[in-house]
């Protein structure tokens, strides 16, 4: 049975401008009751069958946390259909939000059809087993998604260097995405921009010291942060250095349209990953008697930490994307900050939201002082 709860944001208005943006999920925090006690094989089926948005991250963390508790590593074979499986569950997270929730909030036209191909396409991807291989759906999604996404191949979208050329490919692509993003660039390039520093890609060394602050503070879950600020997890995050984004983000600011721009290279980066088996999106660590398994999803980093006592998972936590983006003083709050009530307000802040994809469902309050 699902478990993902709900976010509600709440915007206090003073003088015609928000005066303070809080968020707060209603994710329930009973991952230990559910898991602690259980054999340690339990932990992936029931991480997948607990968390209907990016089921599969949540099983291969699960289980890659388990086996480091256990001091043991998956084989080679296991860890590249993981990797496979995780390109393609980023790929289609990413796809939803281009090709049918973001176009909706710009009130354009959304690509559902297209969608549900991409879903088919991906399909044998997502169920990818130790030492398969599939070169054919692999090329028959990049193929798909070149006429339906980027109207060039993946690997020439992620040859874009600039906001001009990116400019240049909304003109001339005639695709959905193409539109979205002319409506973005017109209307929102800027909002949701906030001084919120990137997390980047995760790595055992800072797992281990995220697994440090798990052991010292019962709240870390609810409002984690790293080398003491709270941070930015994501396609942005992870893509900051490729010099598209950082034109963006130099042009626009962190906000909607550079999200926009990463997610598109993200998912390009996806697909190309599926058709070369390549790809670092998941990993291990040990710190003490504690396994950690971290995959890097398309909302951002989850991490999983167990301990295994007599084969049964004990002190079992899970850090989400979603407490990262939208931590008390983290890139939602932050972002939301001096919004105007304009009349659009609630639009400009699901849009904020939107950007961020909280893997939760989101209600939003504003509250007029």
């Amino acid at each position: 049975m699902p478990i993902e709860g709900e976010l509600v944001v709440t915007l206090t208005v003073a003088g015609g401008r928000v005066a303070r943006a809080e968020a707060r999920s209603d994710r329930p925090r009973i991952a230990g009751r559910l898991f602690d006690g259980r054999a340690a094989g339990e932990a992936e089926p029931l991480a997948g069958a607990l968390f209907a948005i990016c089921g599969r991250a949540q099983s291969i963390a699960a289980a890659t946390a388990v086996e480091q508790a256990l001091g043991r590593a998956a084989s080679e074979p296991v860890r590249l259909a993981r990797e496979t499986r995780l390109a393609a569950e980023a790929a289609q997270e990413h796809l939803g939000r281009l090709l049918v929730d973001w176009p909706r909030l710009a009130g354009l036209e959304t690509a559902v059809k297209p969608y549900a191909r991409a879903r088919a396409l991906l399909s044998p991807l997502l169920a990818s087993a130790p030492g398969a291989t599939l070169p054919q759906a692999a090329l028959d999604v990049n193929e798909w998604a070149q006429s339906a996404v980027f109207g060039v191949s993946p690997a020439d979208f992620l040859s874009l260097d600039s906001v001009n050329g990116f400019a240049n490919w909304v003109r001339g692509a005639g695709t959905s995405p193409a539109s979205l993003a002319l409506a973005v660039l017109e209307r929102h390039a800027r909002l949701g921009a906030s001084d919120t520093a990137f997390l980047g890609t995760a790595d055992a060394s800072m797992v281990e010291s995220l697994a440090a602050h798990l052991d010292a503070d019962p709240a870390f879950d609810d409002a984690p942060h790293w080398q003491g600020q709270p941070r930015e997890t994501g396609a942005l995050a992870r893509m900051a250095s490729h010099p598209l984004v950082a034109d963006a983000v130099e042009t626009f600011g962190p906000g909607l349209a550079a999200r926009l721009v990463a997610r598109l290279l993200e998912t390009a980066a996806a697909l190309g990953d599926l058709r070369t088996g390549r790809g670092s999106r998941h990993g291990g660590a040990r710190h003490g008697d504690v396994g950690l398994g971290w995959a890097e999803t398309a909302r951002g980093l989850l991490v999983h930490r167990t301990r295994v006592e007599g084969d049964r998972l004990a002190g079992y936590r899970i850090v989400a994307p979603t407490e990262w983006n939208f931590h008390p003083e983290g890139a939602f709050v932050r972002g939301a900050a001096g919004l105007a009530d304009d009349g659009a307000l609630e639009a400009a802040a699901h849009w904020i939201v939107g950007s961020l994809d909280p893997c939760v469902g989101v209600r939003c309050e504003v509250i007029r002082a």
